[in-house]
């Protein structure tokens, strides 16, 4: 649990007594590769932090294809922050790519701790609009650049998960077919 108190420490001090609050509210979980955090049209009912592991946030395209959008592993948060806040179903899914270990935070303790933590409130919305900022920076260059280029962006922003999920998980992510991505790295393999 120190990862989690070194990341909440950026944002603000907590007391002792108020680290021992949440730290009793936290729960230790595992999944094994393919299951799920949050399933499609599930109601989040928990706030995840991934201690070891890779999971994916995908959702459903019009099309009926299931599409990556992006990553998280060691020392960052899981949760459909929006299905979370509104206790509503998700239109996106969370699933494990590989075993993952995480403390999870339920909707029914995180309310409770709005109430006894002073600074909480105040930890949750700098912490939610750092996450905003990363993932608009994430999904800008999907836009705009071609897909060798968002390639390199992902191996380099993501060197300690590229070599730990499939290739067609990352493809999807980054809106190209397999074959093209095998297509690419053989290019950039043999220069």
């Amino acid at each position: 649990m120190d990862s989690l108190k070194n990341y909440f420490n950026q944002f603000v001090s907590l007391k002792e007594s108020e680290w021992a609050l949440i730290f009793n509210s936290l729960e230790v979980h595992d999944l094994k590769k393919g299951e799920y955090f949050l399933n499609y049209n599930k109601v989040n009912k928990k706030l995840g932090w991934i201690e070891d592991g890779v999971c994916r946030y995908c959702y459903i395209n019009d099309k009926g294809d299931e599409i990556t959008k992006y990553f998280v592993s060691e020392n960052q948060f899981m949760c459909a922050i929006e299905s979370f806040n509104n206790q509503s179903p998700s239109t996106e899914a969370i699933q494990a790519l590989t075993d993952v270990k995480f403390y999870s935070l339920s909707y029914e303790k995180y309310q409770i701790l709005l109430n006894a933590v002073p600074n909480w409130s105040k930890l949750v919305n700098e912490i939610v609009t750092q996450k905003f900022i990363e993932k608009l920076k994430l999904l800008s260059p999907m836009i705009v650049l071609d897909a060798k280029t968002r390639y390199e962006q992902f191996m380099a922003s993501n060197p300690t998960v590229i070599n730990r999920i499939s290739l067609g998980h990352i493809a999807s992510h980054l809106g190209i077919t397999q074959q093209s991505l095998s297509r690419l790295r053989r290019q950039l393999a043999f220069g």
